[in-house]
């Protein structure tokens, strides 16, 4: 069996396609499908069932995978491990961002000043990140959950900031005067939101399936910044984090609470506990978890205030 055999067969497995692979793969159909054939006969099990054009792991195939994607993240690791021994450190570090944009100006200066050698690249969605590299992933969600590796005991993920959700009025709005809102005095807004599978949007749909009526979204946008442009010009209101999002478009707009609908997310740092962490990914990781820690300080401050 040699590393070439199983490399082909993890290609195989995420595609599902023998044309696809060897197209990727800039081989031959006929070579890959009798090298498949090979591995299979080594193995004396079928690691693959055959439906129509598809190939779609078997039970069989779903186990060797498992034991395939070790091997090649042992490698991987051995490969950065080896690299930092021999003074060769690796200073790639993927951060993955799909939340607190906002912030990120901040926490990449603080990094480059601890370390100026260190290269980010910083991508929204984890496909885009390249694999075998260390990344950080920053997400948001309605709730948290913790995964535990049994085996190791390694944290997965761990919270940053725990915020409320509030509503943000332009200032010319007649609600802003409103002493108590409440979810019924939004029915028929208009409202402006982040696309429908940005994290904020999809926890807000979580809380407001709560209530009878659906917000009307009239505009999606792409970003925080193109959203405080439409609040300038009155298009509509928004739902929006408190904290991460502090000060943002105060010059035009009025954070309010709905009372009868408690909103709020958490945000998340997230890894991969089996890739081994770099001197640069770990620096990386302490720097966000640092400055949140401090951000969160500033908050409770305000809110005893």
């Amino acid at each position: 069996m040699e590393l070439l055999q199983l490399w082909y067969f993890r290609e195989i497995a995420h595609s599902g396609h023998l044309s696809r692979t060897a197209e990727k793969l800039h081989i031959a159909q006929p070579s890959l499908s009798q090298m498949l054939k090979r591995l299979e006969n080594e193995l004396g099990i079928s690691l693959f069932d055959r439906i129509g054009k598809r190939l779609v792991l078997n039970e069989n195939g779903v186990i060797f995978l498992k034991y395939t994607d070790q091997i090649f993240s042992a490698l991987n690791n051995a490969k950065l491990e080896l690299a930092e021994h021999t003074e060769k450190k690796e200073k790639q570090v993927t951060l993955c961002v799909s939340s607190a944009s906002l912030l990120l100006p901040e926490i990449v200066k603080q990094i480059q000043k601890a370390d100026p050698h260190i290269h980010l690249r910083i991508v929204k969605d984890p496909k885009e990140a390249e694999e075998g590299l260390p990344m950080l992933r920053l997400y948001s969600a309605a709730k948290f959950s913790q995964k535990i590796k049994v085996k190791r005991g390694d944290e997965t993920k761990q919270i940053l900031m725990k915020e409320p959700i509030r509503l943000l009025l332009p200032k010319s709005h007649p609600l802003t005067e409103k002493e108590t809102l409440l979810a019924e005095d939004l029915k028929g807004e208009p409202f402006i939101s982040l696309g429908v599978q940005s994290d904020l949007a999809q926890i807000i749909r979580t809380f407001t399936g709560e209530i009878v009526w659906e917000p009307e979204i009239t505009t999606y946008v792409d970003s925080p910044a193109m959203m405080r442009q439409f609040l300038k010009l009155n298009l509509g209101c928004a739902f929006v984090p408190e904290y991460t999002w502090y000060r943002f478009a105060e010059d035009t707009a009025v954070l309010k609470a709905v009372h009868d609908l408690s909103m709020e997310r958490y945000l998340i740092m997230e890894w991969d506990p089996d890739l081994y962490q770099t001197e640069a990914f770990i620096l990386c990781k302490n720097i966000i978890t640092d400055y949140f820690i401090k951000y969160n300080r500033r908050f409770r401050s305000i809110e005893e205030v």
